[in-house]
């Protein structure tokens, strides 16, 4: 079977709040089904392109990247510079990839855009299997922190660490 050609990938900016909102809400819902409250989504509905376009257009140390295929967006990633006392230097804060790009690469591509090999840490919900599969695979290990956001619906979230 012929290798699929990659997804397009490139910083993203103030112009691409709204695929990323799309992606970053497609995202969820695709992982977290039901986990999630329906209110929950409809508040990200009103809100998330704002928040994206306030975002990219003061990103402070906050870099992201957008993928697209056949000029829509598939996938995204962003990371940023941390601050003193945190565990690592840099934060993987965001990556998702829709779930019919899965398996093409995308993701790994996106993270390795994001933070390459450095020492970094991300967190992801404890649940996910896959996701933390996917960062086990790439030198993460879970270290043992554990936090619930309330933005999250109140997912636990467990702390990866490279």
């Amino acid at each position: 079977m012929p290798a699929l050609p990659s997804a397009r990938i490139r910083p993203a900016s103030v112009l691409d709040a709204a695929a990323l909102a799309r992606v970053h809400q497609q995202g969820w819902r695709e992982t977290y089904r039901d986990r999630v409250p329906e209110t929950v989504y409809t508040e990200r509905d009103h809100t998330l392109e704002g928040q994206w376009a306030a975002r990219l257009a003061d990103p402070g140390d906050t870099h992201t990247w957008i993928a697209e295929r056949d000029g829509e967006a598939v996938g995204l990633a962003s990371a940023r510079a941390t601050g003193p006392g945190q565990v690592r230097p840099l934060e993987l804060t965001l990556l998702y990839v829709l779930a019919a790009e899965q398996g093409r690469r995308t993701g790994l591509h996106l993270l390795r855009l994001a933070v390459g090999d450095a020492p970094c840490f991300l967190w992801v919900v404890e649940d996910n299997d896959r996701a933390v599969a996917f960062y086990r695979r790439q030198g993460f290990e879970l270290d043992g922190a554990r936090r619930e956001q309330a933005a999250h619906g109140l997912l636990p979230e467990v702390r990866m660490v490279r």
